[in-house]
């Protein structure tokens, strides 16, 4: 685990936090949590809670899933796995091959929103750095931390200080660019 200052503090006021939403974060991001954002639970929270971490409204989802999508035609010889996921744009989203899947649409939010993408959940923590571009290309370094809960759910989840940052995954390694690496 690496230490990483995302530089985002929306408030100095201390914020309330229902142990539900608490539960779904591991422990040792407990005391760098600044906020959270428990967005609309109607299958398209993933692509909400991404909206919400990108500053935008979680009414956008829409937009954020076009523009994932339009990134991930682009390349996607790299990005097979989550073509199907995107193909949907409607509101409730019932069935789960439409849903938000991470750590690989970590990567698609990485490439086309020029940010670091840190996936929180008892199962795994994961931290998507973009692909093709590299550090340089994006200034300042930004940061946005979706959590997962129960399996499901997606919460926006904003992160003070120097926090642990996530180890990236076998996928980012392998497929990085030279640039990217850096």
């Amino acid at each position: 685990m690496h230490s990483f200052s995302c530089g985002i503090n929306l408030n100095d006021e201390p914020q309330r936090h229902y142990p539900f939403q608490m539960n779904a974060i591991p422990d040792i991001f407990h005391d760098y949590i600044d906020d959270i954002h428990d967005v609309e639970g109607d299958e398209n929270y993933g692509f909400r809670a991404i909206a919400v971490c990108l500053g935008y409204n979680e009414d956008q989802w829409l937009y954020i899933r076009k523009q994932l999508l339009e990134e991930l035609e682009s390349q996607y010889y790299a990005y097979q796995r989550v073509y199907q996921s995107l193909r949907w744009f409607q509101s409730p989203t019932p069935f789960q091959e439409h849903w938000l899947h991470m750590p690989l649409s970590g990567y698609l939010i990485a490439n086309k929103f020029g940010v670091i993408v840190h996936c929180l959940s008892h199962e795994q923590n994961t931290t998507c750095f973009p692909l093709w571009r590299g550090p340089e290309e994006f200034q300042p370094h930004r940061a946005i931390t979706l959590a997962l809960v129960n399996g499901i759910h997606y919460m926006s989840v904003f992160l003070k200080g120097n926090y642990t940052m996530s180890p990236t995954t076998g996928y980012w390694n392998a497929h990085k660019s030279a640039s990217a690496s850096a």
